[in-house]
């Protein structure tokens, strides 16, 4: 019997935003028409069968005529950037206040993502020196496609504290996928600021 695999309807809901702030309200609704689905609108709070996901993906990719893994990289950099999704942003940064302190600070990702969303489940990731400024990010038990929406948030994380990074997924095996990350230039550029208080701030 196959397994049915869910997703977080918080996940496909940002997807949603995505697509609509990034390509405009008429793609996204054609994408859904192409593929039958009736999902008038996503609620972030329900799940819903990985597939669903899947299909948009694909379809995205057809109606953009734009590779999958490349699409889901501009979504990871559009969950940080864009203003309107800051409390992911928020989530990453307080990891570390430089971004090899924040690569570290990724084990422990799964643990706080739970906390702001009790039944958000994200991937086991492991991070490891190999080569001094090299660092190894393992993502275990990852959904399809979900390290490459993670490279995508490095990217951008990277720029974020100012820091020039080398990123490049190396092996995919199974559900389990390796990103290398090379510490060029831990300085290069002044970062993006990043308040650790706030006054009520979402």
């Amino acid at each position: 019997m196959t397994r049915v695999i869910m997703m977080h309807g918080l996940i496909l809901w940002i997807f949603e935003s995505f697509v609509r702030l990034t390509y405009g309200d008429q793609v996204w609704e054609k994408v859904l028409v192409d593929l039958d689905l009736h999902l008038p609108t996503v609620e972030p709070m329900f799940h819903y069968d990985d597939q669903i996901g899947l299909s948009i993906l694909r379809q995205l990719s057809i109606e953009q005529s734009r590779d999958r893994h490349s699409l889901l990289e501009d979504f990871g950099t559009f969950l940080v950037t864009d203003p309107r999704v800051e409390r992911v942003r928020r989530l990453l940064r307080f990891g570390g206040v430089d971004f090899t302190e924040f690569l570290y600070s990724l084990e422990d990702l799964k643990g706080r993502a739970l906390l702001a969303v009790p039944d958000l489940t994200l991937p086991e990731v492991q991070v490891d020196e190999v080569q001094p400024h090299r660092f190894e990010v393992k993502c275990e038990d990852s959904p399809k496609g979900a390290p490459f929406v993670l490279l995508g948030a490095l990217r951008a994380l990277a720029d974020d504290y100012g820091s020039l990074v080398f990123l490049e997924v190396v092996a995919e095996r199974n559900d389990n996928v390796v990103i290398i990350a090379s510490l060029l230039d831990r300085q290069h550029a002044e970062g993006r600021e990043f308040l650790w208080a706030t006054d009520g701030a979402t």
